[in-house]
């Protein structure tokens, strides 16, 4: 992979969440790159960062992380695919946290990315960031994540 995956927990006046994807060498850096991550999978402040709380911390647990002053970071190994998708399903569940407009819908698109296949996780993931296409309009993607959340069983 040309990335490293962060995770980046901070509990400062306001909890926020956000994972980042890094160029893995200085080489495979653009110059716009090399101070900032190539792109961000999600990012989420306030309230809504309970939702997910205690899933950080298992991330945490599972893969280490390093203190920082208001919180800590998980870098997740390169080399794992399983450490890869788990860095792409908290950042789709952070981004679609941010976006969703009530309660009850982050809930329920909560619930179905954290439960899916990683191919699905992939899929959805690249629908988000715009790779599949560019004018995707992302609540449209919340929107069938949560109407996908709704009819999947628990």
């Amino acid at each position: 992979m040309t990335y490293r995956y962060v995770l980046k927990y901070s509990k400062a006046k306001n909890e926020k969440v956000s994972v980042e994807a890094w160029p893995r060498s200085r080489k495979l850096a653009l110059p716009h790159e090399l101070r900032r991550p190539s792109f961000v999978i999600g990012s989420l402040k306030g309230g809504r960062v309970v939702m997910v709380r205690s899933y950080i911390r298992e991330l945490a647990s599972k893969y280490g992380s390093r203190r920082t002053r208001t919180g800590f970071r998980v870098d997740f190994p390169p080399e794992s695919m399983e450490a890869i998708v788990d860095a792409y399903r908290v950042g789709l569940t952070v981004a679609t946290l941010s976006y969703a407009e009530t309660d009850e819908l982050a809930e329920k698109v909560m619930r179905y990315v954290m439960s899916c296949m990683p191919e699905e996780v992939w899929f959805w993931t690249s629908k988000f960031l715009g790779v599949v296409r560019e004018e995707a309009d992302r609540s449209r993607v919340i929107n069938a994540l949560c109407v996908i959340g709704e009819a999947k069983p628990l």
